[in-house]
């Protein structure tokens, strides 16, 4: 068997996003030294369909991001393998996905100006759904002093936020383009998404490309068509960047209700030969090869996100 970690944002705090939630990159280097001396980890050349059950940890990285380049290197240096899943749109539009678009929102504000906000664009949260069991009125989720935390709070507004963005696009982006200014979009754009540059790189390191979808969305609520088109992008984009062929998937999101049947039924069509799903279960051989289970990050030693003290 073999357990496959799953990371995001690995990076340092900015004081332009307090908020914004990441994996600090010394926390990250801590974190793979302390599984190093455990099991060990899958190494840079090895074959997955002989090695994924040795007892060993597979590094993926969700995504795309620029700083997923940095962690290659260092992958590199120390003869680990990683599997890195990039989705497909911003490379090919030069734009945030829509759930960057949210994390840099809610990176820059407090869960209480997040309110503000959702106000303005006339947002109506839906306290029926008893997500806080702390709490049962908005005035108390309101209140500013009460017992319900930050983080919580903020899950649950970008879960709302996200929910609503895919019933209606346009609106994260009003919101996006409200809060930050077109000049600073392409300003954090350079540096948040790695480029075909950085992709050759990636892959000349020995680490494993991997798509991750179109437009991250979630596909199990694409139709048929849709979905098929979503996919065969994300993996037509990838290997047209590398002259080869993509043969690994990551469901964006993640976990059993963001794919279906028809999902399995393009990436067998496309040859996939295994597709990442979440899931806080070991790999054996046991495991579908169409939803290998990956742990988060955060279930592991060192691997809590940045608090500033």
């Amino acid at each position: 068997m073999s357990r496959v970690i799953m990371y995001h944002y690995i990076r340092k705090f900015s004081a332009v996003r307090p908020y914004f939630n990441f994996l600090n990159f010394e926390d990250f280097k801590k974190q793979n030294k302390y599984l190093g001396k455990t099991n060990g980890f899958i190494k840079v050349g090895d074959n997955l369909d002989q090695n994924y059950y040795k007892n060993k940890f597979l590094l993926t990285f969700d995504d795309g991001l620029k700083e997923h380049l940095k962690v290659a290197k260092y992958l590199k240096q120390k003869n680990i393998l990683g599997i890195f899943f990039i989705p497909g749109m911003p490379i090919e539009k030069s734009d945030f996905l829509p759930i960057h678009k949210i994390h840099l929102i809610f990176g820059k504000y407090s869960s209480q100006e997040i309110i503000e906000i959702f106000k303005k664009f006339k947002i109506k949260i839906n306290f029926k759904k008893n997500f806080f069991s702390t709490f049962t009125k908005q005035e108390q989720f309101l209140e500013k002093k009460n017992k319900t935390s930050e983080n919580d709070k903020k899950i649950y507004l970008k879960t709302e936020l996200n929910n609503l963005d895919q019933k209606d696009s346009k609106l994260v982006k009003n919101i996006f383009n409200y809060c930050i200014s077109k000049k600073d979009q392409k300003s954090i754009f350079k540096n948040f998404y790695l480029s075909p540059k950085d992709i050759i790189a990636l892959d000349k390191l020995g680490m494993i490309i991997g798509a991750h979808g179109y437009g991250h969305r979630v596909l199990s609520k694409l139709n048929y068509n849709t979905q098929q088109k979503d996919i065969s992008r994300s993996i037509n984009i990838l290997s047209r960047i590398l002259d080869k062929k993509i043969k690994y998937f990551c469901y964006p999101y993640g976990g059993f209700k963001t794919f279906n049947k028809n999902t399995m039924m393009i990436l067998k069509k496309k040859k996939i030969t295994y597709s990442f799903n979440v899931e806080s279960k070991d790999w054996t051989k046991k495991s579908n090869t169409f939803y290998v289970p990956r742990y988060d990050c955060n279930e592991f030693k060192y691997g809590k996100i940045f608090k500033i003290n």
